[in-house]
């Protein structure tokens, strides 16, 4: 754990030091309405990729069905906490999934996600994580049987994951799309990793290590502009965390990992930042930034 957290440190100075990515801040507010997944409404599809390797455990099938069970009590909760934030919304699941269970297969660039996401730094990290991304899509897509339609120009199989969620978008009839990379780190020391939710240039996806109710749901909400209320690769300023632990202290975008996801909700903060709310109390306003710590 104390190595995960010191590689989780170092890609907070990755990301800060980068050229081209952010200079001394990070502004949670471009995240807000942005990409694929611009606010947590309506018809919504999150849609999950198996993904095997090496490094960690194989998905069997006991691990695949449990996983599955895992995401649909998210899914369910989120649909409860919008009810309760008064929201129109209807998340629906989708996954990929081959014969007798089999699962994609596709080492990461560098074992583990903490490790791929950091070496050798920040910006290749994450380009490699984009092009492994974008190799499994195109991966599915080739396999993937695509119906002519009289009247409408062919469409082309997916190649990478912005042309796999445009199928996924028409297929499923709906605008928003969470695609979730699933490994299997529940015995390993790792993270889960949120990528381009700021970004309009690539779109944006989640891998997730451990199949905790409470960590698929916070990384569901990443991807729909909520940020981190404790430390983390984006999260590093201390007096932000006092402020978000006195006011959230039991929101999902806490650190959730092994949290009982029934103990938690979705705060004003983060209601704001995924679109259920369309203004933000002052006090706290803070929380949209983040400075890097001297």
């Amino acid at each position: 754990m104390k190595k995960l957290y010191l590689i989780t440190i170092l890609l907070a100075s990755f990301l800060f030091l980068s050229p081209g990515i952010f200079e001394k801040k990070v502004d949670f507010i471009k995240a807000r309405n942005k990409n694929v997944c611009k606010i947590l409404k309506d018809d919504v599809l999150v849609y999950v990729v198996f993904v095997s390797n090496k490094t960690n455990r194989p998905f069997l099938e006991n691990d695949i069905l449990s996983t599955m069970d895992s995401i649909n009590v998210a899914v369910k909760w989120l649909n409860e906490q919008a009810l309760l934030n008064k929201t129109s919304i209807t998340i629906r699941t989708g996954f990929h999934m081959d014969d007798n269970y089999a699962t994609v297969r596709r080492e990461l660039p560098g074992g583990s996600v903490a490790e791929s996401a950091s070496k050798p730094n920040f910006n290749e990290g994450i380009k490699n994580i984009n092009d492994w991304a974008d190799y499994i899509c195109k991966r599915i897509g080739s396999s993937i049987e695509i119906e002519e339609k009289p009247g409408i120009p062919q469409i082309n199989n997916p190649r990478d994951k912005e042309g796999f969620i445009a199928y996924l978008r028409d297929l499923y009839k709906v605008e928003s799309v969470a695609l979730l990379f699933m490994v299997n780190n529940y015995f390993v020391d790792d993270m889960s990793l949120a990528i381009n939710t700021m970004s309009n240039s690539e779109v944006e996806f989640a891998i997730i290590s451990y199949k905790y109710p409470s960590v698929i749901a916070h990384n569901i909400l990443h991807l729909f502009g909520a940020a981190d209320l404790d430390i983390s690769y984006l999260r590093t300023n201390e007096k932000n965390v006092e402020i978000s632990n006195k006011f959230f202290p039991k929101d999902i975008m806490q650190k959730v990992e092994k949290q009982n996801i029934r103990e938690y909700n979705i705060g004003e903060f983060t209601a704001y930042l995924i679109g259920w709310k369309d203004k933000l109390d002052a006090k706290y306003k803070p929380l949209l930034e983040d400075k890097r710590n001297k």
